[in-house]
């Protein structure tokens, strides 16, 4: 297994995609960041600028890797199937669950690697901007965990990204229909009707991150550790159903 890890690990690294994808990771950050300091206090926002919690909710902006290494996960496996390098990757390693398996435990360490880079960014960009907006930077309990709920977020929606290019083989259908479903179909749930939104992965991640407040004004999320349940959950049951979706199908 460890073979197959280390292999997957260096298909990501002699193609360029996950250097690029780490470019966009770290300006969606920074955007995020930016604008979540530069608004507090405006009219409708309940944040303010002198809020303790601004400097947690600037932290985790951070998260914004999880979309990134969710398409990256997507494309790791669907490029095989495109690019017909699948039936020479299963013949290789004829136990397809273990390569699926690797490709998860791979793209999982790129989202750790994801994760800690983005993070260091949110924090010192987010201590440079509150001072200057008379906010106080807060290094209290928040913050950590709020940064450890960005690893654990970014990491797991690597593998939900491998499951969902094994369950969707089109390429663009997967990536398509993955970010509609996150921007779209999930914020919309979240914030109109959470007793069902909190419930969705979107809506875990979200109450790992500490954000209901800012996600909606119509009830209350689950508390952080419902969160990190139900997202593991998530993760766990797609890898299964993804893994066993490889298995039988063709490869074809």
């Amino acid at each position: 297994m460890t073979a197959l890890v280390r292999a997957e690990l260096l298909k990501l690294r002699t193609v360029r995609l996950p250097l690029w994808l780490l470019v966009t990771a770290l300006l969606l950050t920074a955007l995020s960041v930016v604008v979540t300091v530069l608004t507090a206090g405006l009219e409708g926002n309940p944040l303010e600028r002198d809020d303790p919690g601004l400097f947690a909710t600037a932290v985790s902006s951070a998260s914004g890797a999880n979309i990134v290494v969710l398409i990256l996960g997507i494309l790791t496996l669907t490029q095989e199937y495109r690019f017909g390098t699948a039936t020479p990757s299963f013949l290789v390693t004829p136990k397809r669950g273990r390569v699926v398996a690797a490709k998860m435990l791979a793209i999982a360490l790129v989202g750790l690697l994801y994760a800690l880079i983005c993070s260091v960014v949110a924090v010192g960009l987010g201590a440079v901007l509150i001072p200057v907006r008379d906010g106080v930077v807060s290094w209290d309990g928040q913050v950590f965990e709020v940064l450890a709920g960005v690893v654990l977020v970014t990491v797991l929606y690597g593998p939900i990204g491998i499951a969902v290019g094994a369950l969707v083989r089109n390429q663009i259908a997967a990536v398509v229909g993955a970010l509609a479903w996150m921007f779209i179909v999930e914020q919309l749930v979240i914030a109109l009707w959470p007793e069902v939104g909190k419930w969705t992965p979107g809506g875990a991640s979200t109450a790992i991150l500490q954000l209901g407040d800012l996600a909606t004004t119509r009830g209350d999320l689950l508390p952080a550790w419902g969160g990190v349940v139900l997202l593991v959950a998530y993760a766990a049951v797609l890898s299964v159903v993804g893994a066993v979706s490889t298995l039988r199908r063709d490869l074809t």
